[in-house]
């Protein structure tokens, strides 16, 4: 009952905000900045309005849209100009990470699968393995509102891109543009990154 309080994208931004106000921002520092809209729009407005001062160019002020309850890439588009957040529908729009961590410079995710078993006491079991979705197409600041397949790792949206590669080997865990996760563990040791 009542998954869609994680489940729905202005639901868990509501509900992290909640639990950074109730237990401090560093506790709850797992999201960018992110405002539900049209109801935040002067919040955003002025947040927008503060970075462009700050910052040096549009690239330093990007932003990415999504639709409140949707799946599989859809209707998802960044933005760099206050004019382009639509208004007339909900939706989540937040801080573009122009820096992320990128292996074989491509852009990833992670899926990790949790069955919630109760709430209250909240009982969860994490399984052990997972899934690391990897966009179709080096990342870069170039192009960025039109290409998709650089910017998005749904795999809805890469698999139509001529550049992706389906993994056809269960046993081959670190090949095509899907990993599982133990092979993606293996790949931050070899990195040097602490998993």
């Amino acid at each position: 009952p009542n998954s869609f309080e994680l489940t729905r994208k202005d639901r868990l931004c509501a509900n992290v905000v909640k639990m950074q106000e109730r237990f401090g921002k560093d506790a709850f520092d797992i999201i960018p900045d992110t405002y539900n809209l049209p109801d935040e729009f002067a919040d955003f407005y002025n947040h927008f309005h503060k970075l462009n001062q700050q910052e040096s160019g549009k690239q330093d002020n990007l932003w990415i849209v999504k639709p409140t309850n949707s799946c599989q890439g859809k209707g998802i588009f960044i933005i760099d100009d206050i004019s382009e957040v639509p208004l007339d529908e909900p939706c989540i729009i937040s801080r573009y990470i122009p820096n992320p961590l990128l292996i074989n410079g491509l852009k990833f995710d992670i899926r990790l699968y949790v069955l919630g078993t109760s709430m209250d006491p909240l009982r969860i079991h994490v399984f052990h393995e997972g899934l690391a979705r990897f966009a179709s197409e080096e990342y870069s600041l170039a192009n960025i509102k039109s290409n998709k397949f650089s910017h998005l790792t749904n795999y809805s949206i890469n698999k139509k891109s001529e550049k992706f590669v389906q993994n056809t080997d269960a046993n081959q865990g670190d090949e095509g543009h899907k990993w599982s996760l133990s092979a993606l563990c293996k790949h931050f040791e070899q990195m040097g990154i602490d998993n």
